[in-house]
């Protein structure tokens, strides 16, 4: 092989070297530091260093095209989360700013919800609690959990909110063949999995079929350890019907429960005594 390059380089011919020789602890590989010659161009046939047996550099491109993939993937998820949403104008623009109690429970509420956000923290040693807020429709329930959820986000935290009878649906989509999403029910479930703080809004009365019940249990126990915003306004003995025992129970784990009370807000310019 010398007597090849010899041939090729003529004069300027270099004899390669080994110079080092070491474990490299990245790729887990021997590697020999060799002194070889430049092929072309300007420097042909001068040495340069060149690392012969690590792998580092082929296994960096591999884990940045895998976080390419993975970006993509959650990219998609949340398009098509917000190509479905339901959610009107109004929760669009929810903030703390914009919620004016009208009761003094609501305030306290509103309070501990900004003291939730406020501290939120995901380091070691401080997981949030789970928050389920109760009470009936139109009372603010869903524009404080998006309250949370923004002031949350911005800390850099992901989050998601969904309502129930949305995510059911979307779960099921996926089983049609007229579904372009590209998602799969556990490319869903496995994405909210990991997101820092889901909130689930509406769970009422809507899931009651053994399929709803066996992916909200999915969910529920695969979020078990990360911090969850439940809304409904279905009692405790009501909530126990509709989703199961089993699914109260974990719902219930770490979760600290308010209640809202209120008139809804929606009817609070209708004459509704005209309709009775």
């Amino acid at each position: 092989m010398g007597n090849v390059l010899a041939d090729l380089f003529g004069n300027g011919f270099k004899q390669p070297r080994i110079i080092n020789e070491y474990f490299c602890e990245g790729c887990q590989s021997h590697v020999k530091v060799q002194l070889l010659p430049v092929l072309g161009g300007p420097d042909k046939g001068q040495l340069q260093e060149f690392k012969i047996g690590c792998k580092c550099p082929d296994k960096a491109l591999a884990m940045e095209i895998e976080k390419n993939v993975e970006m993509l993937k959650k990219d998609r998820f949340f398009r098509y989360f917000n190509r479905n949403s339901l959610m009107n104008d109004d929760l669009k623009s929810a903030t703390f700013e914009s919620y004016q109690p009208t009761t003094s429970l609501q305030e306290k509420v509103k309070s501990l919800c900004m003291a939730y956000a406020r501290n939120f923290n995901l380091k070691k040693g401080q997981q949030p609690k789970n928050l389920l807020i109760f009470g009936e429709t139109g009372i603010g329930k869903s524009h404080l959990s998006i309250s949370i959820l923004k002031v949350v986000m911005e800390k850099e935290y992901s989050g998601l909110f969904i309502s129930l009878p949305l995510l059911l649906t979307l779960i099921k989509n996926t089983y049609s063949k007229y579904d372009d999403s590209g998602l799969t029910a556990v490319d869903i479930l496995n994405k909210m999995k990991e997101i820092d703080l889901l909130v689930i809004d509406d769970m009422g009365a809507e899931a009651g079929s053994n399929h709803d019940i066996q992916k909200i249990f999915e969910l529920l126990d695969s979020r078990l350890g990360k911090p969850t915003i439940f809304t409904t306004n279905l009692k405790h003995d009501q909530f126990t019907e509709v989703f199961g025992k089993r699914n109260t129970s974990r719902i219930l784990k770490n979760t600290f429960i308010l209640k809202l009370d209120g008139i809804d807000y929606r009817k609070k310019d209708v004459n509704i005594e005209v309709w009775n």
